[in-house]
């Protein structure tokens, strides 16, 4: 019996210290998260909090994405195209965006990136047509900040956003309703951003999917 007992309490022990360990993962994933002013990917997320198995990140991912969601908190985190993201839920968003730092981007280079978005792919000659010449600036901008890249096509080049773009703006595109929704980042500058084309991108959801209708002014 006093072996049995033994054996028993050494076996507590283990799972009382797997358990520990697990929430301290668990808890340096969150506050990572918290920290990075970008989504973090699954690899990522296993280097920080030192965990050698996909699916135990998932996992805890999972139930910190469920914490987050079933308490009343203004954080959520979210599952992007690139990762996991902690920022304020959209309800929040208006109250706290003073807070946030100047768009690196002002509304006319913010225009061109949303046809660029809107209608990708598109053509360079098209984005400059509807746009104005200002859309060359605008266009060399956006390429030396990652945010689209080009391609030859004939004589002029195909136009798309970039992964970066997805990390910055935590967008799931969809292709099929042609309505690009860009989710607020509520972490630094991205949050304005990311504002700015979500308006943009609503009054283009009401217009026709012509592009002619994309305003060339600014």
């Amino acid at each position: 019996m006093e072996v049995t007992s033994v054996e028993s309490n050494a076996n507590e022990r283990r799972h009382y210290s797997g358990s520990v360990n697990r929430m301290e993962k668990e808890k340096i994933m969150e506050a990572a998260l918290f920290m990075s002013p970008k989504p973090l990917s699954v690899e990522e997320l296993n280097t920080i909090a030192k965990v050698n198995s996909r699916i135990e990140t998932l996992a805890m991912m999972k139930e910190l994405m469920h914490f987050y969601n079933s308490r009343k908190s203004a954080l959520e985190i979210v599952e992007l195209p690139v990762g996991y993201q902690m920022r304020v839920k959209e309800e929040y968003e208006d109250e706290v965006s003073q807070f946030a730092q100047n768009s690196m981007f002002n509304r006319g280079v913010m225009k061109t990136l949303a046809l660029i978005a809107y209608k990708q792919p598109i053509m360079q000659a098209t984005v400059v047509k509807y746009r104005n010449n200002k859309a060359y600036d605008h266009l060399k901008l956006l390429l030396e900040e990652g945010f689209i890249k080009k391609e030859p096509r004939g004589r002029t080049f195909t136009l798309t956003t970039t992964t970066k773009f997805v990390e910055y703006f935590g967008k799931d595109f969809g292709k099929s309703t042609k309505k690009i929704i860009v989710a607020p980042s509520s972490s630094d500058s991205r949050s304005a951003i990311g504002h700015d084309v979500n308006q943009i991108m609503e009054q283009k959801s009401g217009a026709a999917e012509e592009t002619h209708n994309i305003p060339v002014s600014e």
